[in-house]
């Protein structure tokens, strides 16, 4: 084992109703199984004026417009493809000199959580049209490498964040995970040796733990301009998403703060244009097609508020959020977010981008990327492309998203500017 432009928005398709509702109550720092803290609400007058200039694309003048668009996509990787069974939770960077970074789970026996399995990834230096033989960045026989997290930083270089364990048959046998990162600076060409750094971001009370799976993020703002954050989570009696961050590149790494309520899982991070840090995370309560938000005015170390988001639906699957750009007029984060557009435990379908114009407080517009149900699309990373305005979505892809018939590989497409009409 190894030691920013607001037109870009006007794409997207239609008015998501259904606001926030419940109500707060904490016991020790987590919300009860009968009360859920929700996030601001949306105003009437909000939902009954989306902004003007946007356009859905369920009208006939944009249907052609639709299909073109979802007819780019194309698999990165392929099922099959250099004798792996399936590849599975993509995450995705663009490097200062443009070139797209895909990195996959390739999951050697079978499409299973646990078993032999390699981070594997793929370069693209002309815009995802073509894409290099498969490259293996981590791979230890039997024992799963797993949930990578790639983070561009200032200098350029490519820092990965990922997981190892020892081979286990089941999920039930889980303990614990070690954390490793290695980094790139020539581009994702070659990689340096992995080193661990689990005794810094690993508490002795905790059980089995987990990274994103998707991009980490830089902050860009005060307080902590320049801060490494890596979305995480583990298991303390139930599980909690937490962070990790680094302040000097990724040299030395703390544990940063935890969501105020169990059953957060998977986890996404974003800035906000004010510098505080948004946690939106996989929601694992039955009956809560919901995500979570939590948020931190100190770079992650603590979050002071975790929040139901009633207009992001949640089919029990990872999701991503992006910073886009901050709003011209208002100053505030354009943020878009990716996740199955199912309101149904486990109907992973209709990949879908949301967005937010107000940091998030309210997502009004959605575009569909992947084909529509019952074809199967699940976990997904986005990125910013080299223009600053056209976004990169990769995602799990299948015929159908019954389990057994969902993972056909990982698709790649762009959301253009093109595309978009005001």
């Amino acid at each position: 084992m190894r030691d920013t432009d607001f037109k870009f928005l006007t794409t997207l398709i239609f008015l998501l109703f259904g606001g926030i509702s419940g109500s707060g109550g904490e016991k020790n720092g987590v919300t009860s199984d009968k009360t859920v803290a929700v996030y601001p609400a949306i105003s009437a007058k909000a939902m009954a004026n989306p902004g003007k200039g946007w356009v859905a694309y369920g009208k006939a003048e944009n249907q052609s417009k639709a299909a073109a668009v979802l007819n780019q996509e194309n698999l990165v990787f392929t099922a099959g493809e250099n004798g792996y069974s399936c590849f599975r939770a993509p995450s995705m960077v663009v490097t200062p000199g443009g070139t797209i970074l895909v990195f996959s789970e390739g999951r050697v026996n079978s499409s299973a959580d646990e078993g032999d399995i390699d981070i594997v990834m793929k370069r693209s230096t002309n815009n995802g049209k073509n894409w290099t033989a498969i490259q293996v960045i981590e791979n230890d026989g039997p024992n799963p490498c797993k949930n990578q997290c790639p983070v561009v930083l200032p200098n350029g270089r490519i820092l990965l964040v990922w997981l190892w364990n020892k081979s286990i048959s089941s999920e039930r046998e889980r303990t614990t995970r070690e954390v490793y990162y290695t980094y790139s600076d020539d581009e994702g060409k070659t990689w340096v040796k992995s080193k661990n750094i689990t005794s810094s971001v690993y508490r002795p009370d905790w059980g089995w733990s987990g990274m994103g799976p998707c991009h980490g993020i830089v902050k860009t703002f005060e307080p902590h301009k320049g801060r490494i954050i890596i979305p995480s989570r583990h298991e303390e009696k139930r599980s909690f998403s937490h962070v990790i961050y680094s302040d000097d590149n990724g040299e030395t790494w703390q544990i940063g703060g935890s969501a105020l309520r169990n059953q957060t899982t998977e986890s996404t991070v974003v800035e906000l244009s004010d510098g505080s840090i948004m946690l939106n995370s996989r929601n694992g309560r039955d009956g809560e097609q919901f995500r979570m938000i939590s948020l931190s005015h100190d770079g992650g170390q603590t979050f002071y508020s975790t929040t139901a988001c009633q207009q992001l639906n949640e089919p029990t699957c990872q999701g991503v959020l992006l910073r886009h750009s901050i709003h011209p007029e208002t100053g505030q984060a354009i943020l878009l977010f990716s996740n199955p557009d199912s309101s149904e435990k486990s109907v992973r379908v209709n990949g879908t981008i949301r967005v937010s114009n107000n940091n998030g407080i309210n997502w009004t517009k959605s575009y569909r990327y992947s084909q529509p149900a019952p074809a199967f699309s699940g976990y997904s990373d986005l990125a910013l492309m080299p223009d600053g305005q056209d976004v990169a979505v990769v995602y799990e892809s299948g015929k159908h998203y019954k389990k057994g018939l969902r993972y056909d590989g990982i698709a790649f497409h762009i959301v253009k500017k093109e595309c978009i009409k005001k």
